[in-house]
């Protein structure tokens, strides 16, 4: 079977086609569309990339705040302690109802105390030095809950948990 030069040359252009049409459907457009998802997705992962450094800033602050605090609790000794220290420093030993430790976290170089301090019959001031106080021990406030009394509304029952870090 001998061919024409006229087939020969639709034979070679049709190869060449099917070759092109081939080479396009399965290497440049699938490589095409992956460029331009990736292209697509440059901005989100630039919002990745600062939040990520954000978030690497913050850890870094909490490492330090967390080694200040565990360099102030070696200091001052146990939390109880500071907690009754601080008490009389204010002058509120005799309003103190109960000192309760309380089960704290544990992690990796790191765990917490917890006490819950029960005091009735104090003014509203007594209450927010001896915070202040606290707080500026180094100490931190998880909860803080106060009520007025029934037999005197000027007075207050408050119950304050502090935690810190060892």
């Amino acid at each position: 079977m001998k061919l024409e030069p006229r087939e020969k040359r639709m034979l070679i252009f049709g190869g060449i086609a099917a070759v092109v049409i081939l080479l396009y459907t399965l290497v440049l457009a699938p490589l095409a569309g992956t460029l331009s998802g990736k292209r697509g997705r440059i901005p989100q992962m630039e919002k990745d990339l600062v939040r990520m450094k954000a978030m690497r800033e913050q850890y870094v602050e909490m490492q330090q705040r967390l080694r200040e605090a565990q360099a102030a609790a070696e200091k001052r000794g146990p939390l109880l302690t500071e907690i009754e220290n601080i008490t009389k420093r204010a002058n509120l030993s005799g309003k103190v109802v109960s000192l309760k430790p309380q089960p704290g976290a544990t992690g990796e170089g790191f765990k917490e105390s917890i006490v819950e301090i029960r005091m009735e019959n104090l003014a509203l001031y007594d209450i927010v030095n001896y915070v202040h106080l606290l707080e500026k021990s180094m100490l931190r406030i998880k909860k803080l809950y106060f009520k007025p009394r029934f037999d005197n509304p000027n007075l207050l029952n408050s119950t304050i948990v502090v935690s810190s870090a060892e």
